[in-house]
């Protein structure tokens, strides 16, 4: 009996883990040089990350403290004088390859662009993550960069 339970147990995860896989929308990495916008202190991804230049403003916010593996809500709001055409996160850490992790943010018509994402998990078990953000406006491309730290 518990040999039974302990293989079910090894599906369900194995399961669990490919729906996760499969759930992620890999978006296509942007190209060409990216204009880097500057955070402004203090950053808390829960309260929101502020950033911008004379042309974009973007405020970052998770909606819930992002756990490995674990679905959660993101949120940049936008302002701009011209057309969002799209917006992308990757999670990355310094120094290590996290794989390909790309997401497409949907946004409305009120500057909001949304996903439900999943962050990967660091065999290392570092907590040191960068949310790269991809901003294409009007051919433009931006990029800003959210240091977070698990369980922060």
């Amino acid at each position: 009996m518990g040999r039974r339970i302990n293989t079910y147990s090894a599906c369900l995860a194995c399961l669990a883990g490919m729906l996760v896989l499969l759930s992620c929308e890999q978006a296509p990495e942007p190209r060409g040089p990216a204009v880097q916008l500057a955070l402004s202190e203090p950053c808390d991804v829960q309260l929101g990350c502020r950033a911008g230049n004379e042309s974009l403003a973007a405020t970052v916010i998770f909606g819930t403290n992002p756990r490995a593996l674990q679905p959660f809500p993101v949120k940049v709001l936008l302002e701009s004088g011209d057309q969002v055409e799209s917006v992308t996160l990757a999670f990355t850490m310094q120094g290590m390859d996290m794989g390909w992790n790309r997401y497409s943010l949907g946004g409305d018509s009120m500057g909001a662009w949304n996903a439900i994402v999943t962050l990967p998990i660091c065999s290392t078990r570092r907590t040191d993550w960068i949310a790269d953000f991809d901003v294409l406006v009007a051919g433009r491309h931006y990029r800003l960069q959210v240091p977070f730290v698990l369980g922060k």
